[in-house]
């Protein structure tokens, strides 16, 4: 591929090279603190069982003290003056329909909510949430000892430490820190959490699940802690809004994760692991740009497991398996990820992209957003190889051979970029260098699948 000498080529996540990482991110990350996520999930541990059908009215055990508890700390959050008002907290409840054997027909949820309101575009809104329900073997025990520290105190806990830390800052968009209720009987809490939020046309720019992100000790006996699994579904192609939100998060994870520390982001392109499912799926299935974070390699001998011994080894989901510097470090990435988003301009809207046969240059369509006074934002567009997982070329605005359309509309020439061989996209870059999702144009060779064995 040919390319200008303003196209800057990187392998990995693309961060432009003169990129630093800005003050305010860096000491967020420094302030995320292991030993605060070891206490709440000891604390959420402690309350023996989260199971949906456990007691609700004890403040000591059951699924009705961790909500309680979990309020509690949301509302000490919010009781900081440093806040200023801007974080409050709800409890939001939902009856809703279960499709479990052994279940009720139907269950009410209450989800804990946290709301960091944006102060310049607070209408866009960014979640990330863990589920603070657990269970064990049977699936319909509410009685039953469940712990539940890794699956998925591990998660709750990091949505709180990434709400402690940037509660104390202004962020121009909104970011919803959110404990989910149900998620074991089938995402039912963020079900409707995502429902409710698509009912009353909530601008959700992405949703980032934490599930399952405390353990690094596979079951080969090997130690798995440089990186956190990314999963994002996408109906067809490499290229959804889901996509898009995991190639984000890859680049927030290399611009301001030291790179001393050694962690980063691996992309799974595939929606979840084999016949499972996490609550990034109730936005999907919204049509949100939403992920899952978890570790890279769960042990099974604990999860969904009774608290017990056999042949001298421990089963069960206890704290003190669980490593609570590797949640830290899954924390500073959620942190990393939400602040440059919610600090970024919304992404660009891209119509269309084209191939000029004779020059091989690459015309790319687009509207790009604008800012509070309503003047266009500054741009970028980048281009990788249709078989690489991340974005590796970036040309700046000034050198995309721009001219206007009609209306909002702009056309950025990349030249010597073949269209045919890659795929581009544009996004949005603010005043301090933050950067949107990357949004791309339609592909243009969609076809639905025939199936049924010859039908």
């Amino acid at each position: 591929m040919k390319a200008t000498a303003a196209v800057v080529l990187l392998s990995g996540a693309l961060v432009p090279a003169q990129a630093a990482i800005p003050d305010e991110v860096a000491a967020m990350l420094r302030e995320v603190d292991a030993a605060r996520i070891e206490e709440s999930v000891r604390i959420l541990c402690g309350f023996g069982t989260r199971h949906v059908l456990s007691r609700d009215d004890l403040d000591t055990a059951g699924t009705g003290a961790a909500r309680r508890w979990l309020q509690a700390a949301y509302e000490a959050i919010a009781a900081d003056p440093v806040t200023g008002g801007r974080l409050t907290v709800a409890l939001e409840s939902a009856t809703v329909p279960v499709r479990r054997r052994g279940m009720p027909p139907e269950l009410a949820l209450v989800n804990v909510v946290a709301t960091l309101r944006g102060t310049v575009d607070p209408e866009r809104i960014y979640v990330v949430g863990g589920h603070y329900d657990s269970r064990n073997s049977d699936g319909t025990d509410g009685e039953g000892r469940a712990p539940g520290a890794v699956d998925d105190a591990s998660g709750t806990a990091a949505a709180l430490e990434a709400c402690r830390v940037m509660s104390r800052r202004e962020f121009p968009a909104t970011i919803l820190f959110v404990a989910y209720d149900g998620e074991e009987q089938g995402l039912l809490g963020s079900g409707a959490h995502a429902q409710a939020l698509a009912e009353r046309g909530a601008k959700v720019d992405g949703m980032i699940t934490c599930d399952i992100v405390g353990n690094t000790t596979g079951m080969d006996g090997r130690t798995y802690e440089d990186h956190v699994r990314c999963f994002s579904y996408a109906p067809t192609g490499n290229d959804s809004f889901g996509r898009s939100l995991a190639r984000a998060c890859t680049y927030a994870a290399d611009k301001h994760l030291p790179a001393a520390d050694g962690f980063g982001v691996k992309l799974i392109f595939r929606g979840d692991r084999y016949g499972r499912g996490g609550d990034h799926r109730s936005f999907f299935e919204q049509g949100y740009p939403a992920v899952r974070f978890s570790e890279p390699r769960e042990d099974f001998s604990r999860q969904h497991q009774n608290v017990t011994v056999r042949d001298g080894k421990e089963y069960g989901d206890l704290p003190d398996y669980a490593n609570f510097a590797y949640t830290a470090n899954v924390t500073r990435v959620v942190v990393a990820t939400l602040a440059e988003l919610a600090s970024a301009p919304p992404p660009p809207l891209v119509h269309a992209a084209r191939l000029r046969r004779e020059a091989y240059d690459t015309e790319v369509d687009y509207t790009p957003a604008t800012d509070a006074a309503g003047e266009p934002v500054r741009c970028e567009f980048v281009w990788r190889a249709t078989t690489a997982p991340d974005w590796t070329a970036v040309v700046q605005q000034a050198e995309a051979g721009l001219e206007p359309i009609r209306g909002d509309r702009w056309r950025a020439t990349l030249r010597g970029v073949c269209l045919d061989d890659v795929v581009v996209g544009v996004r949005s870059v603010g005043a301090g260098g933050h950067r949107s999702r990357v949004a791309t144009p339609p592909e243009p060779d969609r076809f639905t699948n025939r199936t049924g064995g010859g039908r």
